[in-house]
């Protein structure tokens, strides 16, 4: 049986026990271990169904918060930005299957802590017309290279916004949510016993189907809307672009990464 190749792109308001970002500068060291023992509970579930090559994405904020010291030592972690196709730097086409832990839900759904790309400056992102968020935006590339989504970890609103974009993919619930900034918090070692246990069986042989229901078949029109009129400015000045209102940009393309890369820049205006 040959060895798959998972990759896994690790976000942190997702994670339980997380509900502010203030809390990355109150308890530093707590929040990074707990990013870091949730990802490791996905690998370790992985492991404990096969062999595996296993790819580690620091995708939150500064990149660098995962603690490379205490990640499980099979893995390898790709750290720190800017760097290409962003959240899911890490996926090529001999990769299996991808994973999302500890993510999160788009502006507007009721998750703790939700967003898409950027909290500070994009108020909405939509695909063909339809608002998404992050997993769905990091499917869809982590698909056009032939990497299906097995496994999601993060709120029960989350849940609810994936329901019918990736139906069969494994979810773990972290934490109910309650309001912006509150939630109600699973302990972590009863996450993580969960994180593990479908982990091993979203690899379990052979790896199951986790279609992707966006449509991506021909020309995707892509729009972000943000918070300030000067940003869309900025942006706009990009070739391509067009400023469809005064807050909101447009792009569109036949290919999911060529739009992947243009969210990803938009959200560095």
């Amino acid at each position: 049986m040959t060895a798959p190749t998972v990759f896994i792109c690790a976000d942190i308001e997702g994670v339980s026990g997380f509900v502010d970002w203030a809390q990355e500068d109150e308890e530093t060291e707590r929040v990074r271990l707990a990013m870091t023992e949730d990802v490791n509970a996905a690998i370790e579930g992985v492991l404990s169904e096969r062999d595996a090559d296993v790819v580690v994405n620091d995708s939150h904020g500064s990149k660098r918060n995962i603690v490379i010291e205490e990640l499980h030592p099979d893995a390898k972690l790709v750290r720190g930005g800017p760097r290409p196709y962003g959240m899911i730097s890490g996926v090529d086409e001999d990769t299996d299957v991808g994973f999302q832990i500890g993510a999160h839900t788009r502006p507007g759904f009721g998750g703790v802590l939700e967003h898409t790309f950027s909290s500070s400056s994009m108020a909405n992102v939509t695909l063909n017309g339809d608002p998404v968020g992050e997993v769905e935006l990091n499917a869809m590339g982590m698909a056009a290279f032939g990497t299906p989504t097995a496994l999601v970890t993060g709120d029960d609103r989350l849940r609810d916004e994936l329901e019918d974009v990736l139906p069969e993919t494994e979810y773990v619930v972290t934490k109910e949510a309650r309001s912006m900034r509150a939630a109600t918090c699973y302990h972590p070692d009863q996450v993580r016993e969960e994180i593990a246990e479908t982990a091993a069986s979203a690899v379990s042989e052979p790896i199951g189907e986790y279609p992707l229901e966006l449509d991506t078949g021909g020309a995707i029109s892509a729009t972000v809307r943000y918070h300030q009129a000067d940003t869309a400015e900025k942006a706009a000045l990009w070739p391509g672009i067009e400023r469809e209102t005064s807050r909101t940009i447009g792009y569109e393309s036949d290919d999911p990464l060529e739009v992947y890369s243009f969210l990803r820049a938009a959200s560095k205006v």
